[in-house]
């Protein structure tokens, strides 16, 4: 984490990308979180399994991994699971930890109650949360990004977030939230997390 951390300069820049916004961004971010849960609720239908199961393998999958390949990775393997093929007739945009990681939970059959604790890492058991709606916010490589307003690469050593500055950044868009308002209501941090991550990455040309 950078030292010269500043919360104030870091809301300014979160509230600043919000408002570069288009109005279909902010639509597409207020929605992105349960568009994702409606995703893998069909895949939970398609394959007789419980939703927060396929949402776990979801978030298992979603280190370093654009999200329709994070989807996709996550259906291939389901597939794989319930159609009795090895886990390694499958290749996933991830690192291979994180594809065992999504793989035991589907074998071992891991419990509701049980599953943050078994993802085990501040990014992925808060994007596991924020897709069952839990109301915490979720930072990756952009959502810093945004926060410093700066471009760095995500497989650069700066977007190896610590837990220090994870807490600072969360509590930098819930600042940045109550300082935004939505049809007349403020923002939920998550909310404009997403929102400002559809933007920066729409601005930056990110796919």
């Amino acid at each position: 984490m950078p030292v010269e951390f500043n919360m104030e300069i870091a809301v300014r820049n979160i509230i600043a990308c919000r408002r570069r916004a288009k109005p279909q961004d902010v639509a597409a971010g207020i929605a992105w979180y349960a568009e994702a849960y409606e995703e893998c609720r069909l895949i939970a239908w398609q394959h007789n399994l419980p939703v927060y199961a396929v949402v776990g393998v979801v978030a298992a999958l979603s280190p370093n991994n654009r999200w329709k390949t994070n989807i996709t990775n996550a259906r291939d393997l389901i597939d794989a699971f319930v159609n009795d093929r090895d886990m390694d007739s499958v290749s996933v945009c991830t690192y291979s930890a994180m594809k065992r990681k999504a793989w035991d939970i589907l074998v071992t059959a891991v419990r509701p109650g049980e599953m943050k604790a078994h993802l085990n890492g501040r990014k992925i058991v808060c994007f596991y949360e924020n897709i069952m709606g839990e109301d915490t916010c979720t930072i990756d490589g952009h959502a810093r990004n945004i926060a410093y307003n700066e471009r760095v690469n995500l497989t650069d050593n700066k977007t190896n977030i610590g837990v220090k500055e994870y807490a600072n950044l969360q509590e930098a868009y819930r600042q940045a939230a109550k300082r935004c308002t939505v049809n007349g209501r403020k923002f939920k941090a998550y909310e404009l997390q997403a929102v400002t991550w559809v933007t920066w990455r729409k601005q930056h040309g990110i796919a």
